[in-house]
């Protein structure tokens, strides 16, 4: 188990590094990129400590002096759980700090209300842990992404991977679940 965390710990820090190589790489005429980050690191900490030493790692990586010219900074106010807290410090770092971007939260309900506000002040948000389908299908827009899989992706993926598991149970499964050809609860009509 140690091992399957420490994967996923370092293939989130590379996630990251890839993506704010890219920004940097994108605004190499400004000094400083910054991007702001939203997430409560007392709530779980089990779970956003790694992640916090992935984008550290990743901004270390940008700020190294053969790697660019551009430079990368973080905002990130600690803050707790409740959605109205995050959204004032979102529009806090989006207006007052002039971050590029937005990204984190941990909780859906928190990666909601930033998607929504993101989608209000056209902002890019790539929401880092939320696990509701609602922030890229229902309740989604043009200016959020998400790095890992939804609930249905992760329920689709586990379906498939049962069937093949044992034949005969699998046909059973696929009658009663075959969540692969369903279509989401949370699409759009």
């Amino acid at each position: 188990m140690e091992i399957r965390d420490a994967t996923k710990q370092t293939f989130w820090g590379a996630t990251l590094a890839i993506v704010f190589s890219g920004l940097a790489q994108a605004a190499q005429a400004q000094s400083e990129i910054k991007i702001g980050e939203i997430n409560s690191y007392s709530l779980l900490p089990a779970f956003t400590e790694p992640y916090r030493k992935g984008w550290q790692l990743a901004v270390e990586e940008i700020n190294a002096p053969a790697a660019s010219t551009a430079r990368s900074s973080w905002s990130s106010p600690r803050m707790t759980a409740a959605s109205r807290p995050m959204t004032t410090a979102a529009n806090e770092l989006v207006s007052s700090e002039n971050v590029a971007m937005l990204t984190g939260t941990f909780l859906s309900n928190i990666g909601l209300a930033v998607s929504d506000f993101a989608n209000q002040k056209k902002v890019f948000f790539l929401a880092a842990e939320p696990l509701t389908d609602a922030i890229t299908w229902a309740k989604g827009n043009r200016y959020t992404f998400r790095l890992r899989p939804s609930n249905y992706m992760q329920a689709a993926m586990l379906v498939e991977a049962a069937a093949k598991l044992r034949p005969s149970a699998g046909r059973r499964l696929r009658r009663t679940t075959n969540m692969a050809s369903r279509p989401s609860p949370c699409s759009r009509n």
